[in-house]
């Protein structure tokens, strides 16, 4: 009886022992165990983490994509990037008037004519060539420029077409030194200096010849002079308003010769 309990005893316990290893084990897998069961689902993340990823980077560009073609669309198309073509045109009033013989001017020697102040109005004080399209309506041109101050190139000119009139070359320009004795000085007031293309060149001034020794006028006079234009372009233009200016100098030495011969 006593090795029969004993056996039972020794089976309980030993029954017991495996049941607690069986325990400790599910309680606590082996390593490998835990790693191939979790496996699974750790890769499962990171397919899902990798997807979102992809997924953000799609939308990423798609957001920026049309942004960078914009501003590449525009870098294109701004003016201020690429070199542009110059299409300007200078023009300039030239002399039209050709030189009078000597004994038609005997007498003019003695002249000292200063020519200027020359005053332009507001509207042709600038670069471009303006033409008049209308009674109350201007173009200003957005290539064709003078390639000098107006004022300058008219007052040039005349000066120019004065001294071939006169013979006289003691002619000199607004402003001039105060060394220079003047005899005589014409000031002008320009009322319009214009042309109508393919029509006709058109100068309006006021003008004052005045003896520099009394300071009083000699002739006050307004003239309106008017040449026809050969054709529209802007040379015919030109050359439309050089010949009207020729016109205006042959008024001036006209009246010059008067004046010298009363005396």
């Amino acid at each position: 009886m006593r090795r029969s309990i004993r056996f039972s005893q020794a089976t309980e316990k030993t029954t017991d022992c495996h049941s607690e290893e069986r325990k400790r084990r599910r309680i606590s897998p082996h390593p490998l165990e835990f790693l191939s069961g979790a496996w699974p689902g750790m890769l499962h993340f990171v397919q899902h983490d990798k997807r979102r990823a992809q997924d953000d980077r799609k939308k990423l560009s798609a957001a920026f994509l049309p942004a960078v073609f914009l501003i590449l669309v525009s870098i294109a198309g701004c003016p201020s990037f690429a070199p542009q073509p110059d299409h300007s045109r200078f023009f300039t009033l030239t002399q039209q008037v050709e030189t009078e013989s000597e004994a038609k001017n005997s007498g003019l020697d003695q002249v000292f004519l200063g020519v200027g102040p020359v005053r332009l109005p507001g509207y042709l004080d600038r670069e471009e060539l303006v033409t008049r399209v209308a009674q109350n309506r201007f173009e200003v041109a957005q290539n064709d420029r003078w390639i000098e101050p107006l004022e300058d190139n008219f007052s040039r000119v005349l000066a120019q077409d004065l001294y071939a009139l006169l013979r006289n070359e003691r002619i000199v320009r607004y402003p001039w030194p105060n060394s220079r004795k003047i005899t005589h000085q014409v000031e002008i007031e320009v009322l319009r200096f214009e042309a109508a293309p393919g029509q006709e060149a058109h100068l309006a001034a006021r003008w004052t010849l005045i003896d520099s020794a009394t300071k009083q006028p000699l002739t006050i006079k307004t003239s309106s002079l008017k040449r026809p234009i050969k054709n529209p372009s802007k040379e015919a233009t030109v050359d439309g308003l050089s010949e009207v200016l020729a016109d205006f100098s042959r008024e001036i030495a006209d009246a010059i010769r008067s004046i010298i011969k009363q005396r």
